[in-house]
């Protein structure tokens, strides 16, 4: 029941649907409409969470990664120079993971015809786009191009320059993409599959907010007649499961192995995908997980079972990189079709991510008391934050402090250091005070 001043409104809790498979659920279209009616508000606003999965950090190790797939492309006779080298991102939201990209990949491979595309479902986010004078930057240069993809219907895709089937291997991003698009849930019991059919009880209403905090999801596991999908790989995964594991509860994600299939078809089987989203990758991770629950943040998200993406790419004579460890925030992973062997890759991922992972660095700063860090070691911070303007924000107070304290022989690394936040920072139109904390900083050493 709601108030407005002296108007009682009572809301009644009701059946939404009843016994649907996951991935057809009404919820999704409502994800949907969120999107489609605040385009990049949502970001703006900070509602929908991007610090992390567009982290200038994270971006530099995808560079890194990229760059040596690249070798191993070049190596195995696969790149053709005189045609484009697409690099495509997934659900790209706010852009900055593909502008702090480009910072730190495009100086590196500067002889190559790269063309980066940033995509989303949301015509609204291109038109961001296309009115954000540094990416434009991009796109006069060539580099750039922005196109719709809709993950749900990628038989209806057309890209103004990407080909049916392009001559070289293609490297899809993907960050917080396949937490946003529509999964199935499954439970083994007593070894046997069974589909869990979902029923939503909440308000039937168009205020978003209403909805989604008055939403309960009731999860049945029925027996289900196999096949389930047409696709002989996702059966055969979920035959493994099957057969391998105890009893479980698991997602599937289902549009996302769509979406993944078209982009293997354009790509004639070679394909780099780089992703990295809140959910489990490792077989043990699988062991104990829940049915899936909406993680409420203006729409919701999802855990992705990046176990099971990994699974479809070996299956197919593809490579999987994923840390032998358990990844606290984000599952940080590489994946490879066209060979199972790419040698310079797997060193790249290696040092990037299983010896450096992001992860420890996010971990670490949780419970770094900044308050009692000098200047050279916010410096240090900074620097293996890759000049993160995220963070800068969150200790300016302090650094500036620091900055009126320390000696003059520090300030060449005090204007480097902002130098790197400055050129690598993308504005998308919030209430931003990054320039103006910077330009306060530079009138201190002046």
């Amino acid at each position: 029941m709601l108030t407005h001043g002296t108007i009682w409104i009572v809301q009644t809790i009701q059946m939404l649907e009843a016994d649907r498979r996951l991935s057809r659920s009404l919820i999704w279209q409502r994800q949907r409409d969120y999107f489609l009616q605040n385009g990049m508000t949502a970001w703006q606003a900070d509602v929908v969470p991007h610090a992390i999965s567009c982290s200038p950090l994270l971006a530099r190790k995808y560079s890194e990664i990229a760059i040596a797939y690249l070798r191993d492309c070049l190596a195995a006779g696969w790149l053709d120079p005189t045609e484009p080298i697409y690099i495509i991102e997934l659900g790209a939201g706010s852009g900055r993971l593909a502008y702090h990209f480009l910072y730190h990949f495009f100086n590196q491979v500067e002889d190559l015809p790269i063309k980066l595309i940033l995509t989303d479902f949301a015509p609204s986010i291109l038109d961001a786009w296309q009115q954000n004078r540094y990416l434009q930057e991009w796109v006069e240069a060539g580099v750039l191009e922005f196109a719709l993809f809709d993950a749900k219907l990628t038989e209806t895709q057309n890209f103004a320059s990407l080909p049916t089937r392009t001559k070289n291997p293609i490297i899809l991003l993907a960050n917080y993409f396949f937490d946003s698009i529509p999964h199935d849930s499954f439970v083994i019991e007593d070894g046997l599959l069974c589909e869990n059919l979902l029923t939503l009880y909440g308000v039937e209403s168009q205020d978003s907010a209403l909805f989604w905090e008055n939403l309960t999801l009731a999860y049945e596991a029925i027996p289900t007649n196999r096949p389930i999908y047409p696709e002989p790989r996702y059966e055969q995964i979920l035959d493994e499961y099957e057969h391998y594991f105890p009893d479980i509860t698991f997602s599937f994600p289902t549009v996302g192995l769509d979406c993944l299939r078209f982009w293997e078809q354009i790509s004639n089987g070679r394909l780099l995908l780089l992703s990295a989203d809140r959910g489990y990758s490792l077989a043990e991770s699988v062991i104990g997980q829940e049915a899936p629950l909406l993680n409420l943040h203006g729409s919701f998200s999802m855990m992705v079972n990046y176990h099971a993406i990994g699974r479809f790419f070996t299956l197919n004579n593809g490579l999987t990189l994923q840390t032998p460890h358990y990844q606290n925030h984000l599952q940080i992973g590489a994946y490879m079709f066209g060979a199972n062997e790419f040698p310079e890759t797997e060193v790249a991922f290696d040092r990037a991510v299983v010896q450096n992972d992001p992860n420890d660095f996010i971990s670490l700063c949780e419970v770094t008391d900044f308050a009692k860090m000098d200047l050279p070691q916010l410096l240090s911070v900074l620097r293996m934050s890759a000049w993160d303007a995220e963070l800068f924000k969150a200790c300016y107070e302090l650094f500036a402090e620091q900055v009126a304290l320390a000696s003059p022989a520090w300030f060449g690394d005090v204007v480097m250091g902002l130098d790197e936040i400055e050129g690598q920072y993308l504005p998308i139109g919030e209430n931003d005070t990054l320039a103006e904390m910077i330009g306060r900083i530079r009138a201190i050493i002046a």
